[in-house]
């Protein structure tokens, strides 16, 4: 049940760009969390693209430069493990690159920065939800 941000300057990605990599993004955090792969379940990751316009974008003190994008995901705490998050790692910056035409052969300049968030810390349609409660959902629970 990741929910991610996606951070970058306007212009950065074409709607079927961002269409393509919602869909990656939500994969990725399905399997990095290894939960069952349930419609219902499907449904509760959320990717919010969040365009700001360039000149609002600072690195190094100052705004335009290279399009530097910060990808936020939070997660239940103890929910991924280290192998989990350098394969999320991997596979992310891979699809973000490969969306805004960045060339393999050159350094990437994407940000990834994970939260694990306590259990007690995630509200969910007005009550407290833990990642064994995903893991004991219904299959036949109706999507989002």
């Amino acid at each position: 049940m990741p929910l991610m941000y996606v951070n970058y300057p306007e212009d950065t990605f074409t709607q079927e760009a961002i269409d393509k990599l919602a869909m990656q993004l939500t994969n990725f955090g399905e399997d990095a969390e290894k939960i069952p792969k349930t419609p219902y379940l499907f449904s509760t990751t959320w990717v919010y693209f969040r365009p700001y316009p360039k000149e609002l974008v600072f690195h190094g003190g100052k705004s335009g430069g290279r399009n530097v994008i910060s990808l936020e995901v939070n997660v239940f705490e103890g929910g991924l493990d280290y192998a989990a998050k350098k394969e999320f790692y991997k596979k992310a910056t891979d699809a973000i690159a490969e969306a805004t035409g960045m060339p393999k052969d050159k350094r990437r300049p994407v940000y990834i920065l994970f939260r694990d968030v306590p259990d007690i810390n995630w509200g969910f349609f007005g009550n407290i939800i833990a990642i064994n409660d995903l893991l004991v959902a219904s299959e036949d629970e109706e999507p989002i």
